[in-house]
C-alpha cells in the first residue's frame, strides 16, 4: 500500500508524456513566378509548337523545353500579337534568364548568356497593325563544344513607346516565352522532386498558409504548382482544394511552395489533416500531415502523416516501459518478506 503514491505519480507522468508528444504542428511559404500572360490591350506572345514526345507535358505547351546533344539544331515557333488599338513596331529577341530563390529570374534588357548566343529569330522586327499577329521562327543551334548543363533564356517581344510627358524617356513593355534547354546525350536526365515537410503559418494579419519544403532531385528545372486540401478540422470543418503559389527550382535547389488559405483570419488552429499535391509537368508528388496553425508567425514543420506518428509512438513506448518496470519492482518488493519468513 505504501507503494501506491509512487505508482499514482508515475501514471500522472505517463499522462503528461502522452500530452507532450501527442499532436505535432506544421506549415509553409513560396515566391512569385512571372506568368508572361499579357492583359487585354497590350502585347502578347505564345508558343505555337512543341516536341511530339512532350505532347502530354503541360510545361512543354507553354515553354520551349528540350534536351539536345552538342551540334544539334532545332526550330520552334512563337506567335506575337498586337492587342493594342494602334500600330506597333515590335522587337523580337532572346534574353538571358536564371533560376534563383525559387523563381525564374528575368535578366535586364541587353543581358546575355551562352544560350542566348545560340538563339536566332527569323523576324527580329515586326510591324503589326492593331489586332494583328505574326509567327516568328526561333532557331537554337547548340555548338559542338557546348557544356552538358541546363541553361535558361526568354524569347522576348518588346514594344517601346515614348513617354507622354515630353521627358524624352522611352517606356518598354515586354512579354516572353521561357526557354529551358538541357545539353546532353539521349533524352537527358529526368525531372523529379521531393516534398520533405509541411509547415503551418500565420501572418501578422492572422492569415493562414501552408508551406511545402521541396527539393529538386532531378536533372532538369521544375515549375511547381499544386493544391492544398484541409479536412478533419474542429467541428468537422474542411477547406479546399486551394491553389498554391508557383515556384521554379533548378536541379539540386531547395525551395518552398506556399499555399495561402483565403479568408482565414478566424480559421481555427486545428488540428487539421493537410494534404498537398504538387506537380511540375507530368511529375507529381503528394504529402499528408496533421498540422496545427500557430497564433502568429511560423509553425513547426512536419513530414508525412506516417512519419509524424513516430515521436508519439516512441513517447508511449518509453512511458509504458517505465510503468512496467515500476510494477515489476513493486511485485518483487512485496514478495521478498514472505520468502524470508519461509
Amino acid at each position: 500500500m505504501r507503494s501506491l503514491p509512487a505508482l499514482r505519480t508515475l501514471l500522472a507522468l505517463l499522462a503528461a508524456a502522452l500530452v507532450a508528444v501527442g499532436t505535432p504542428t506544421s506549415v509553409l511559404a513560396a515566391p512569385d513566378q512571372p506568368s508572361g500572360t499579357p492583359p487585354d490591350g497590350s502585347l502578347g506572345i505564345r508558343l505555337v509548337d512543341a516536341p511530339v514526345e512532350l505532347k502530354d507535358d503541360p510545361r512543354a505547351l507553354r515553354y520551349i523545353i528540350d534536351n539536345l546533344a552538342p551540334g544539334t539544331t532545332i526550330t520552334r515557333h512563337v506567335m506575337v500579337s498586337n492587342n493594342t488599338d494602334a500600330p506597333a513596331k515590335v522587337d523580337v529577341y532572346p534574353g538571358a534568364a536564371r533560376i534563383a530563390d525559387g523563381s525564374f529570374v528575368l535578366e535586364d534588357p541587353g543581358e546575355t548568356n551562352a544560350l542566348t548566343s545560340w538563339i536566332t529569330v527569323d523576324r527580329p522586327v515586326l510591324q503589326l497593325d492593331a489586332g494583328q499577329q505574326a509567327e516568328v521562327a526561333v532557331t537554337i543551334a547548340v555548338p559542338q563544344d557546348a557544356p552538358e548543363v541546363e541553361q535558361y533564356a526568354v524569347i522576348w517581344a518588346s514594344l517601346k513607346t515614348p513617354a507622354t510627358n515630353g521627358s524624352g524617356i522611352t517606356n518598354e513593355s515586354r512579354v516572353g516565352v521561357r526557354v529551358y534547354l538541357s545539353v546532353g546525350p539521349g533524352n537527358g536526365p529526368p525531372a523529379d522532386f521531393t516534398i520533405s515537410s509541411l509547415t503551418p503559418r500565420r501572418g501578422a494579419d492572422r492569415s493562414a498558409s501552408v508551406v511545402a519544403a521541396v527539393t529538386n532531385t532531378g536533372g532538369r528545372a521544375i515549375d511547381l504548382a499544386g493544391e492544398l486540401t484541409l479536412s478533419g478540422g474542429p467541428g468537422g470543418l474542411s477547406a479546399g482544394p486551394l491553389d498554391s503559389q508557383n515556384a521554379t527550382l533548378a536541379p539540386g535547389q531547395d525551395g518552398e511552395v506556399v499555399i495561402p488559405v483565403p479568408d482565414s483570419t478566424d480559421l481555427p488552429a486545428g488540428p487539421w489533416k493537410a494534404e498537398v499535391n504538387l506537380q511540375s509537368g507530368i511529375t507529381k508528388h503528394q504529402m499528408a500531415a496533421t498540422i496545427t496553425f500557430p497564433d502568429e508567425g511560423d509553425g513547426e514543420s512536419v513530414g508525412s502523416s506516417d512519419s509524424t506518428q513516430w515521436p508519439l509512438i516512441a513517447g508511449i513506448a518509453a512511458a509504458v516501459l517505465a510503468v512496467a518496470g515500476l510494477v515489476a519492482f513493486l511485485v518483487i518488493r512485496k514478495r521478498r518478506p514472505s520468502d524470508m519468513e519461509q
